[in-house]
């Protein structure tokens, strides 16, 4: 059973022909801020993305656009909000029915075609994957910088043995 999305904008393939189709996408604001636990990000502020929808030979269906993103996330060196605008291009290949009819030829640079089951593709739950992939693991705010340094300094003073090591080697002597 799939667990309901939080960002949802079903396309049915059954009404593709053999012209692309287009699409835009907005989430709202409840959308924004479900997405923004799942991402574990502060505040999603704005996410739109826009792009088309083509049905290939053998049941390929490829899915190209555009996001943009406006974010906040937090520093993992202050823990400080940091602000970001995410901008990403996507192009995803879909095999319908999970298996190739006929031949088809693929680029052999490109990625294997996902397994797509039934007539409907989800984009808002691929924007949101996209997303995912596009904002940054590790932010840092301007003065994380300044921070770290900070930090190694005081590591440096104790003898380049922090809190840490200290209290391990408290522990190996046994007094």
């Amino acid at each position: 059973m799939i667990a309901t999305r939080e960002f949802s904008r079903l396309f049915d393939l059954g009404e593709l022909g053999s012209e692309e189709s287009g699409f835009e996408l907005e989430a709202v604001a409840q959308e924004r801020l479900a997405v923004a636990r799942r991402l574990d990000l502060l505040q999603l502020e704005e996410l739109v993305a826009e792009g088309t929808v083509e049905a290939g030979s053998g049941g390929v269906i490829r899915v190209r656009g555009a996001l943009r993103a406006r974010l906040r996330q937090r520093c993992v060196v202050t823990l400080e909000p940091v602000e970001a605008e995410v901008t990403a291009e996507f192009d995803r290949l879909f095999l319908r029915g999970g298996t190739v009819a006929g031949t088809v030829i693929l680029d052999p640079e490109e990625e294997e075609p996902e397994p797509l089951l039934g007539d409907l593709l989800d984009l808002g739950e691929l924007v949101t994957e996209e997303l995912a992939l596009a904002i940054d693991p590790y932010p840092r705010s301007p003065d994380a910088e300044s921070h770290l340094a900070r930090y190694a300094s005081i590591g440096e003073a104790g003898g380049g043995a922090g809190p840490l090591a200290e209290a391990l080697r408290r522990l190996g002597r046994n007094d």
